[in-house]
């Protein structure tokens, strides 16, 4: 099958091991030092990468191979990002983002890009699995917290809650990355969504815009 794994880490210790768990598979190490946002840091994994599929794995993930294996069967079935551990172990085929947009650049420092990109798959109606499935080591975040207050801001910038409903305030910036036409995936509708808790009653939120 057309994919890779990218680890993003900036600790080869912990990138080694993850790397192991993946022997077998085609996978690549991929530096994350010093990058402005998380986002950056995976739009840069995917405009690098000459694969159609591509899941993007913390160094602190230790996915099985039928981990990887049940992630690209259900994105072969439609399924927009299917992510075991969160956004530290997650997939997703190239024509996601051709079809909503890379990652929103603008959350500096680490902080709310999964909850803006499920409000994206909402706002475009494309599933997304996402749940807690793999062993996943707990170890403080290399990411700079401290600028997560501007993380927050931008999220409320851009979308404005008000009970059940999500308003787009912002638009999606245009980078300036080829990633060629689009191939024509089918998604499956975001109704049959499978989600953490934390995302509260998604499903039923009506979203809109201002813009």
């Amino acid at each position: 099958m057309d994919y890779e794994i990218v680890i993003i880490s900036n600790r080869p210790h912990l990138s080694q091991e993850a790397q192991l768990c993946l022997t077998g598979h085609n996978s690549r190490v991929f530096d994350g030092t010093n990058y402005p946002s998380f986002s950056k840091l995976v739009n840069d994994c995917i405009t690098s990468s000459e694969y159609e599929t591509i899941i993007i794995s913390n160094d602190k993930a230790r996915p099985t191979p039928k981990a990887v294996e049940k992630i690209l069967l259900m994105l072969e079935d439609g399924w927009g990002i299917v992510a075991l551990y969160r956004f530290g172990f997650f997939g997703f085929k190239k024509d996601l983002i051709r079809k909503i947009g890379f990652f929103d650049e603008r959350f500096i420092g680490g902080g709310y890009e999964d909850v803006d990109f499920a409000r994206r798959l909402k706002e475009a109606n494309i599933g997304y699995y996402e749940r807690e499935e793999i062993d996943y080591i707990y170890l403080p975040t290399s990411w700079n917290y401290e600028k997560s207050a501007f993380a927050r801001n931008q999220y409320f910038t851009k979308w404005k809650e008000e009970g059940n409903v999500i308003t787009r305030q912002l638009a999606e910036e245009d980078y300036e990355y080829d990633l060629g036409p689009f191939q024509n995936t089918n998604f499956i509708d975001f109704e049959k969504s499978i989600l953490l808790s934390y995302h509260g009653s998604i499903k039923e939120i009506i979203m809109q815009t201002s813009i």
